[in-house]
């Protein structure tokens, strides 16, 4: 297996990395989680990830590495594991006893949807989102990710490539794996943090583009049969970047995919990458 894995101080083949069958976030899924994207070796937006990650820590109780170490381990995994453009898991756990935090960095090579997806756009099916006693489970990156893995394989099962999870009223939550964006009479309209979602950062980094191009932008609910009209759509993660949709429940979306508004987005997102890395 290609790649690298950091594991609290040791640099080594992932295959080869363990953790102990005690430490609490393998035997709860007591733990949090960011995937990034590195460029060139270098990670976009590191510091936000790690804002979203210590907001995460707060609402679980949990108590992280210092910042300061975990940039330092993120970047000899990215050196150790000599990859140009890699897929960064790091992932914080309490360990066994609450006290000593596990720290994992794990550097694998970058896979991305296919590229007819970028091209013609991802079938996508509506599946009904899991409702929780609280909603800091959908708010932040944990372990626990087994209702988002099944929602994904429903979606397989369907014939269609992402599932779009939808609360009991109707409403789009967002993807199993990422953010949703529809583009309804020219403006961008995207979920509100309200629906109690986890808050991606290149979600929040299209929504600093859109305001920068002045395009009409509203967080809002979106029900589901208004998503069915929409011009455009597009799912958003670190890894893939804006992932046009084509269809959702069969319905199709617009007269070409991606469209416009999409296409502008993409270009714009990926010269802010190579402005801020410097590539």
């Amino acid at each position: 297996m290609a790649g690298i894995a950091w594991v609290n101080g040791a640099l080594l083949p992932p295959e080869q990395a363990a953790i102990s069958p005690l430490d609490r976030g393998f035997l709860y899924g007591e733990g949090l989680f960011e995937t990034m994207r590195a460029y060139r070796g270098r990670v976009f937006r590191l510091s936000h990830h790690l804002d979203r990650l210590f907001a995460g820590a707060q609402e679980l109780d949990l108590t992280p590495p210092p910042r300061d170490d975990i940039t330092k381990a993120v970047e000899e995994a990215l050196a150790a594991g000599s990859l140009a453009d890699a897929s960064v898991r790091l992932t914080v756990t309490p360990g066994i006893d609450g006290d000593s935090p596990t720290l994992v960095v794990l550097v694998r090579p970058l896979v991305l949807p296919p590229r007819e997806r970028y091209q013609h756009g991802c079938l996508a099916v509506s599946v009904p989102a899991v409702q929780v006693a609280t909603t800091a489970l959908r708010r932040v990156k944990s372990l626990n990710y087994l209702d988002k893995l099944l929602a994904q394989r429903a979606a397989a099962q369907k014939g269609a490539q992402e599932a779009i999870l939808v609360d009991p009223d109707g409403c789009v939550v967002e993807g199993a794996m990422r953010n949703l964006f529809a583009v309804i009479d020219g403006a961008l309209v995207t979920p509100p943090l309200t629906r109690g979602f986890l808050p991606g950062i290149t979600r929040a980094t299209v929504l600093e583009i859109a305001q920068k191009q002045t395009l009409p932008c509203a967080e809002r609910d979106l029900p589901l049969t208004e998503l069915y009209t929409a011009d455009e759509a597009f799912l958003t993660s670190s890894l893939a970047e804006l992932l046009p949709i084509a269809s959702v429940d069969a319905h199709p979306l617009g007269a070409s995919t991606p469209g416009a508004i999409t296409r502008a987005l993409t270009e714009t997102y990926r010269a802010l990458v190579t402005s801020e890395l410097e590539l």
